[in-house]
């Protein structure tokens, strides 16, 4: 081969490659909406939750309902509440935040730095009322936090470029929105 030829292919491969990785960052630029439904059926799933650390002081969690928030960069959830200290029980809702945690190796989406952000419980002395978020808190980590609340669907041509690093998580328009890095 002349050096001709072999420059012209050189130039051929490279733009080939310029173009592809052009089209892979178009793709893989923009954003993932994930419907507020979709979240409520993953999380409840997990739940019920039922929580003892002696058979006489036991908390339950159960019927958690999503609640996105505008601008919000953590999905927040209440449950039903139900606190059982020996023969008295108190039942109410509590309410959590969670921090969504993208594995990107994986293509999941998984809740962190769950909060408890209310907790209504008629009849709750006020000495009890730590305990229940602290136990509370704990009942919907050991739920969520190695269970994925989303899974990205990587058979497609988009979702298999998503498996990459989150620039940022918001709900938009009721959706969670997840933009991924160069969007």
């Amino acid at each position: 081969m002349t050096r001709a030829p072999i420059a012209f292919a050189t130039a051929l491969i490279a733009s080939a490659l310029l173009a592809g990785c052009g089209l892979a960052s178009r793709l893989a630029s923009g954003h993932l909406d994930i419907e507020q439904a979709e979240l409520q059926s993953r999380i409840a799933s997990r739940f019920p939750v039922h929580h003892c650390k002696v058979v006489i002081a036991c908390l339950d969690l159960s019927n958690p309902v999503v609640a996105l928030h505008e601008g919000d960069d953590r999905i927040g959830f209440t449950t039903d509440v139900t606190v059982a200290l020996g023969t008295r029980e108190r039942t109410g809702r509590i309410g959590f935040t969670g921090r969504p945690r993208y594995a990107p190796d994986a293509g999941q989406l998984f809740l962190d730095d769950l909060q408890i952000t209310t907790l209504t419980l008629a009849g709750l002395p006020d000495e009890y009322a730590e305990l229940v978020k602290t136990r509370g808190a704990a009942a919907a980590r050991q739920a969520l936090q190695s269970h994925p609340v989303y899974t990205v669907n990587t058979s497609t041509a988009k979702g298999a470029l998503t498996k990459q690093a989150v620039h940022d998580v918001k709900v938009v328009d009721g959706r969670l929105r997840v933009s991924f890095v160069g969007s």
